[in-house]
C-alpha cells in the first residue's frame, strides 16, 4: 500500500508520517535535502535563485518516484506534489512574505510560474495512480517562533494552493484534523495497523 501525507509546510506531515510508520511498519523514505543545486558546493535553499529552485524541485520529484517505487508499501512525507507547491509560493511571494506584501512577479517569473502549474498538474495525475490513499493535513498548529523557515503568509498560501490542486483531482482525498493522536487514529482506521486498507469511502476534498 502506498500512502501520501500532504499538507502545507509546518502542518505536521513529518510528525504524522513517523507515527504512522511506527504503527504500521510501512517504509517512509527520506529524500535528500533540497540544497546544493550544482552537486559540488553546498547552497541553502533559501539562497537559491528561481531557476535553482525549479532545478531542485525537479530533482526531488524524480527522487521521490524512484524511492517510492522501489518498495511495495510506502508512506510519502509530502508526496510528489510538495516541492511544486513550495516552488509556486516561493516564486510568486518570496521566502518570508508578510500579510501586507503583494509582490508583482516579473514577466520571466510569470513564465516560470506557468511551468510550475503545468508540472504540478502532471504530478497530480501521477499521484492519483501511484498512491492508494492521499491524506491532507489542514493548518491547525502555529509555526515555531523564531526558527521557522517560512512565514505564516507562506504557510497559508501553500495550504490554499495545495488544497486547490488536490480539488482538481478525481481521487478522494481524506482530510485528517485534530491532534496528532486523532490524526493517527483516523489514518489507521483507513489503512489498518498493517497498512492494508480497511475503511470505506470516508471523507474527501
Amino acid at each position: 500500500m502506498k500512502i501520501a501525507i500532504t499538507g502545507a509546510h509546518g502542518a505536521g506531515k513529518t510528525t504524522l508520517t513517523k507515527a504512522l510508520e511506527a504503527a504500521t511498519g510501512l517504509v517512509a523514505p527520506v529524500p535528500t535535502p533540497m540544497h546544493n543545486p550544482a552537486r559540488g558546493q553546498l547552497k541553502s535553499l533559501q539562497d537559491c535563485t528561481n531557476e535553482e529552485v525549479l532545478q531542485l524541485s525537479q530533482r526531488r520529484y524524480t527522487e521521490r518516484i524512484v524511492q517510492e517505487q522501489s518498495v511495495p508499501d510506502v508512506i510519502s512525507d509530502g508526496s510528489v506534489l510538495h516541492e511544486w507547491v513550495y516552488a509556486s509560493v516561493r516564486l510568486s511571494l518570496g521566502i518570508f512574505p508578510t500579510e501586507d506584501q503583494d509582490p508583482v512577479p516579473s514577466p520571466a517569473t510569470e513564465v516560470q510560474l506557468n511551468l510550475i502549474d503545468s508540472f504540478a498538474e502532471e504530478a497530480l495525475e501521477y499521484a492519483e495512480t501511484a498512491y492508494d490513499e492521499i491524506f491532507f493535513l489542514p493548518v491547525e498548529f502555529p509555526l515555531p517562533r523564531g526558527g521557522a523557515p517560512i512565514s505564516d503568509r507562506f504557510q497559508n498560501e501553500a495550504h490554499l494552493r495545495l488544497y486547490e490542486l488536490l480539488s482538481k483531482g478525481r481521487k478522494p482525498v481524506r482530510i485528517l484534523s485534530g491532534t496528532v493522536q486523532e490524526r493517527l487514529d483516523t489514518a489507521l482506521a483507513v489503512v489498518g495497523p498493517a497498512g492494508r486498507g480497511l475503511a470505506g469511502s470516508g471523507f474527501s476534498i
